[in-house]
């Protein structure tokens, strides 16, 4: 394996990967993501009673809140979901759960709606709710794409073989941002069973050398590091976290690791 060439024309949007805190740096996959929607290019609408700035909800979207709400409802639950989405952009947890709760109440099919409440409760630390809400969205959208996070509900949930199931079952057609989400989160499920090798081996298998390095290649660098360091590879380790740190220096304590390796060779 040869790690990441550091000066090949990274491509980073700041401020990810977040710094991992000391006593859990392995969870690489926690917080990161957020729903479909939420990724697309947004503009903004304004709310009916408060002059709020919205965020603006896709056609598809919209159609799938009417189509799922009850009859007559329809208007007022993309208002209501628009108000909860606008409140997970803000990090209103509190209030993006709470709103969140509402339009599950209007939809209760709508897998838009618990993909949403299931990302609020992640983001709130309260595993437990985002896996029964992703897991809803799961089984109504028919998707894989938000298996990294709940797979580490379960690991949260102290259930790392089935965080591994589910790491196991992303389809393969998935965004390459979800795919490296996957294996990251299965190798932190792999560490905490102690198989750390597999771990190794789960990233190993990703493209670690692209030619233009995003923020998902940069949290697969560092969760290697990571890794190899646990193993005594220092040398390896060092040059990942080398790697990520010319990348992005200010983001994750990878400069600090890397020179902390560098006084023990």
């Amino acid at each position: 394996m040869s790690p990441p060439s550091k000066g090949r024309g990274q491509r980073v949007q700041r401020g990810r990967p977040q710094k991992p805190r000391r006593d859990d740096r392995d969870r690489q996959g926690r917080g990161e993501r957020k729903s479909s929607w939420d990724q697309r290019e947004q503009t903004r609408q304004t709310g009916r009673a408060t002059n709020r700035p919205l965020v603006h909800l896709p056609d598809d979207v919209v159609g799938e809140l009417k189509g799922t709400a009850r009859p007559g409802k329809g208007q007022i639950l993309v208002q209501v979901f628009a108000e909860a989405a606008t409140a997970f952009e803000e990090e209103n947890l509190a209030e993006a759960i709470r709103l969140g709760e509402q339009a599950k109440h209007i939809a209760l099919r709508s897998g838009t709606v618990r993909e949403l409440l299931g990302l609020a409760y992640y983001r709130d630390g309260q595993f437990r709710k985002a896996a029964r809400e992703l897991s809803a969205f799961r089984r109504l959208a028919g998707s894989t794409e938000q298996n990294p996070v709940l797979a580490d509900c379960y690991r949260a949930m102290k259930k790392p073989e089935r965080a591994l199931e589910l790491c196991d079952e992303i389809d393969a057609s998935v965004p390459e941002p979800i795919r490296y989400e996957g294996a990251i989160v299965a190798a932190g499920a792999l560490t905490e069973l102690d198989r750390i090798d597999e771990a190794i081996a789960r990233i190993e298998s990703l493209e670690l050398n692209p030619p233009s390095a995003e923020q998902h290649h940069l949290r697969a660098w560092y969760v290697l590091g990571d890794l190899l360091e646990r193993r005594g590879r220092f040398t390896l380790a060092l040059n990942f976290f080398e790697a990520v740190s010319a990348a992005d220096a200010e983001s994750t304590d990878a400069p600090e690791r890397a020179r902390r390796l560098k006084q023990q060779l």
